[in-house]
């Protein structure tokens, strides 16, 4: 039996944060002041986890709420008042009786004057079914809890919603801590399973650093290891999580669904997602708007000195890029306990597409090494450049603003191939293709190879090293 890298860890990494909500714990109880605190991060990141661990490991006590979807206000304050008896911040008897609104139950659950800690997690579920909380929890806050050691801190999934939460002219508006729970870095996944640099990429770009994902890696495995330990169980974390992600974000009838079946099948340009997807017209721009807003794709333009109005989609969530890629298509015969013959239609796709499963991490990891460079400081983006005719294309195009760079700084290639290494040709067409590009004259040439080499006349090669080394 193959033994996943975190088997018997139940919780790793996120010192960081760790650290941030205990320093915001320790200013509450020495102040006696409240701290309100806004997390957010993507569906299945490890917000939850992550506040869970903190409140298990801190000794203040504390009650954590999680909100269900369209379930009715009164069935979620029952169940709130359900979890601060158990909590024990206040009598048994105070909260069995049931509250009359949520204005009391986070008065009364915060009542004591000793430092505690309130969580609701959910909270997009919890407003969709009554808007009129959010202007609540500010009122309490102002009048009431922010007068008081108590940390209060709202969990949520909805990117776009939470980000609206702290905006300009809503109700929380300047009275919040704001903490952001990202995937796990490139450097957390090999710390983790105990991968090397170039495979620990490759094991990142099939993650995209979830953890639930990451946990079920085979230690010491390579990419083939875990397609293959994966796709043929139907209730694997690679095949089950985007499965929820999808579910629980969007309904049946926004069409979700089959644009992000075409985008993850490779399909990038607008007509021929609606070709791929059989949606068109106003069908295919909302949901391709509540995508976007959503943050679960993204438009792309070609990055240059130049505005483009070339776009295309892309899946901005790692994870569901693989899971769109290799899961949903192959769903039927993963269900059917067929997952053998999806994973034979796997491997013979995975050698060809990581070099493209790769380049968005590159180019993140990229943009950390350039600021580290004296000469490369100046750059605000790492995109990437290409014509309508599809013939061009430039992997890495480093500027110094958005959405169009006023000056490049470099522009380099991609070569993530597995025996051979960034060569002359490849500099000869990486040359060629900058020529093409506006505004690249006499930039400096980079480039980014799995094998390490050096090629005269380029300004920097960067290595797996280099790369797993930009996020320590």
């Amino acid at each position: 039996m193959v033994k996943s890298a975190m088997a018997e860890l139940p919780f790793a990494g996120r010192q960081a944060e760790l650290a941030q909500l205990a320093t915001l714990v320790e200013e509450a109880t020495s102040t006696k002041t409240g701290r309100l605190i806004v997390v957010r991060g993507r569906r299945q990141v490890g917000k939850s986890t992550l506040i869970e661990t903190f409140c298990t490991r801190t000794s203040v006590p504390s009650a954590f709420f999680t909100a269900a979807r369209r379930q009715p206000a009164q069935a979620s304050l029952a169940e709130f008042a359900d979890v601060v008896a158990r909590s024990r911040l206040v009598q048994a008897d105070t909260a069995s009786t049931g509250f009359t609104g949520w204005e009391q139950a986070l008065n009364l659950a915060t009542a004591s004057d000793t430092p505690s800690i309130v969580v609701i997690d959910e909270l997009p579920w919890l407003l969709e079914m009554d808007e009129a909380i959010e202007g609540l929890l500010q009122r309490v806050w102002d009048r009431v809890l922010r007068k008081r050691p108590v940390v209060l801190i709202l969990v949520g999934s909805d990117l776009a919603m939470m980000d609206a939460l702290t905006e300009y002219g809503r109700p929380l508006y300047d009275r919040t801590k704001i903490l952001r729970v990202d995937p796990l870095t490139p450097s957390d996944v090999a710390d983790l399973t105990g991968l090397g640099s170039a495979d620990a990429i490759e094991a990142w770009a099939l993650t995209g650093g979830f953890p639930n994902v990451v946990r079920s890696w085979p230690t010491g495995g390579t990419a083939i290891d875990f397609l293959s330990t994966q796709l043929p169980d139907a209730s694997s974390p690679l095949v089950v999580s985007g499965e929820r992600k999808v579910a629980a974000e969007f309904p049946a009838d926004a069409f979700a669904r089959p644009v992000l079946d075409a985008i993850g099948s490779g399909t990038r340009e607008h007509g021929k997602i609606s070709q791929k997807s059989g949606l068109g017209g106003s069908s295919l721009e909302r949901a391709l708007a509540m995508l976007v807003e959503k943050r679960v794709i993204v438009r792309d333009r070609p990055y240059s000195t130049d505005l483009s109005k070339l776009t295309h989609y892309r899946i901005e969530d790692a994870h569901l890029r693989v899971w769109g890629r290799y899961v949903a298509p192959n769903m039927p015969a993963i269900e059917r306990g067929a997952g053998n013959v999806a994973l034979r239609r796997v491997l013979t796709d995975w050698e060809a597409w990581k070099g493209e499963a790769v380049e968005p991490i590159i180019r993140e990891s990229t943009l950390r090494l350039a600021l580290r460079d004296e000469s490369l400081s100046d750059a605000a983006h790492v995109g990437r450049w290409w014509r309508r005719d599809g013939q061009t294309e430039v992997d890495i195009v480093i500027g110094d603003r958005l959405p169009t760079a006023k000056s490049l700084l470099a522009v380099g290639s991609i070569k993530w191939r597995q025996t051979e290494p960034f060569g002359t040709n490849d500099l000869r067409e990486l040359s060629q293709s900058a020529a093409r590009l506006p505004g690249a004259d006499g930039v400096e040439l980079v480039a980014v190879s799995r094998i390490p080499t050096r090629v005269d006349g380029l300004a920097r090669l960067w290595t797996p090293d280099d790369l797993l080394n930009a996020w320590r």
